[in-house]
């Protein structure tokens, strides 16, 4: 059963937050804040991670004297049969931390991140010279709260 052929209920929708939160939070810690036994909490777990619910877990690294100044969201329209191999270019640039489908007006939303100005133009410049980039919009990101 796909994640968008069943419906999630109460407590799948406060374990998904309190994961999405924290998601290093043990199986102990989330049976508490939801009221359930460690066992329940994990099968519960272990079938949304099952259905897709859960798409994966991942760590926020900040390695020591690297702070990346720079940090922007880009919209991208493309036009290629090929979106699977255009997404799999995309994702070898240095900076690029997150790829994702969108609706509306953009193909994909792409987060980069970089040291320098000159290093976040340079990937810029570099997807908007792939024949399949219609065009690229650039929002930098100003203050970041979680």
């Amino acid at each position: 059963m796909s994640p968008t052929d069943r419906q999630l209920d109460d407590l799948d929708r406060r374990v998904l937050a309190l994961l999405a939160a924290d998601g290093r939070a043990s199986m102990a810690e989330l049976g508490r804040a939801v009221g359930l036994s460690r066992t329940a909490v994990l099968a519960r777990v272990q079938r949304l991670e099952r259905e897709g619910v859960i798409g994966g877990y991942h760590a926020e690294v900040v390695l020591p004297g690297y702070e990346a100044a720079h940090r922007a969201r880009v919209g991208i329209v493309i036009r290629t049969p090929d979106v699977a191999g255009y997404v799999r270019r995309l994702s070898t640039l240095p900076g690029v931390t997150g790829i994702e489908t969108v609706t509306g007006e953009y193909d994909l939303m792409v987060l980069v991140t970089a040291s320098s100005a000159g290093e976040l133009d340079a990937v810029l410049d570099g997807v908007q010279g792939w024949r399949e980039t219609v065009r690229t919009t650039t929002w930098v990101v100003l203050t970041r709260y979680r």
